[in-house]
């Protein structure tokens, strides 16, 4: 049974933590084994999370985003 004492150890970092220029990231989860290409759309979050492989994009401070 989950109490609140506990759920927050249940929440995990991102395996890894990309900055990139747009609000649209590519990702194929790197290497050989990765995962079918994905384009994610961060819209005015300045961040996404792959679905996939949990790694993380975040909008570059001073990108314009575009």
């Amino acid at each position: 049974m989950r109490t609140e004492n506990n759920m927050a150890s249940d929440v995990r970092e991102a395996p890894e933590t990309v900055e990139v220029d747009q609000t649209t990231a590519r990702c194929d989860g790197g290497g050989v084994l990765g995962h079918p290409a994905v384009y994610l759309n961060m819209g005015s979050k300045g961040w996404v999370e792959c679905p996939y492989c949990d790694r993380k994009f975040v909008l570059r401070e001073g990108a314009t985003g575009h």
